[in-house]
């Protein structure tokens, strides 16, 4: 059995500790978790039957796991990558920002023996960016619509001086590159990220961030154009219960990312 840990037990982190209990009980199993809420691990125990799991340090979980799923923060990500890595052991991203902090990353996994898994998140379309890739990509642009409740909090606002209360219609609040946009909503646009290092990188990925009170869902569209044509896909997720920062569909490109690492059948690019 795959001895899997996870690191933060909030929104996504349930999910997937309730997938490997259902969905991969056969090949895995949940044996560590670490949060720095203590809170976040009660309320995980209450809502799956086993709660034989050890609540651990994140070194401990990295050295007793044999896979390691990060679901906490941009932060926690791109320290927990670098010693995933040197320990020479596997890990699910789903703060993609994090790696983009990581100065030395290439070094890194040159020398380790482990790999790094990023799922396509809450948007459609990375497997065709992917091939387009195998030829010339010209531009890449990814415009999100998002409930102004959602990004309440993004460090962007305290930056810019802009004031979500005086939001009241749809309103471009931010164009740049991935590159910025993740600085800015660190929460908020790791598509962006992973559409970025699928692509053309992060500095020539263009995004452009709506807000309003008035939307109730998560909406991406992605513009591609290169050597291979044109690529245009559209995405409107219902927002997680739970987390409205999180799309329940970006939950299930997760757990379709453990699919693909743990079943014989490995379907899509």
């Amino acid at each position: 059995m795959i001895q899997i840990g996870i690191i933060g037990c909030g929104t996504i982190g349930s999910a997937l500790a309730r997938a490997i209990q259902k969905r991969f009980s056969k090949v895995a199993r949940l044996a560590y978790v670490s949060d720095i809420n203590p809170g976040q691990i009660q309320k995980l125990r209450k809502k799956i039957r086993s709660p034989r799991f050890q609540a651990v340090s994140i070194s401990e979980l990295i050295e007793k796991s044999d896979f390691i799923i990060e679901t906490a923060s941009v932060d926690a990500s791109c320290k927990v990558i670098p010693k995933v890595l040197r320990a020479d052991k596997n890990i699910l991203v789903l703060s993609v920002g994090g790696i983009l902090k990581i100065s030395n990353l290439n070094r890194l996994l040159a020398r380790s023996r482990g790999h790094v898994y990023i799922p396509s998140g809450g948007v459609a379309g990375i497997d065709a960016v992917l091939a387009a890739k195998t030829g010339k990509i010209r531009s890449v642009q990814i415009t999100t619509r998002k409930p102004l409740r959602s990004l309440r909090n993004a460090p962007y606002f305290s930056k810019s001086g802009l004031r979500p209360e005086k939001i009241k219609k749809p309103t471009l609040i931010f164009e740049g590159n991935a590159s910025e946009a993740i600085r800015n909503y660190p929460e908020n646009v790791n598509v962006a990220v992973t559409l970025s290092l699928a692509g053309i990188g992060p500095k020539k990925t263009r995004v452009r961030i709506f807000a309003s009170p008035t939307y109730r869902y998560n909406m991406h569209k992605i513009e591609i154009e290169g050597s291979f044509g044109r690529i245009v896909s559209q995405v409107t997720n219902l927002p997680s219960r739970e987390n409205p920062k999180t799309s329940a569909l970006a939950i299930g490109s997760a757990i379709a990312t453990l699919d693909k690492i743990f079943e014989k059948i490995k379907i899509g690019t």
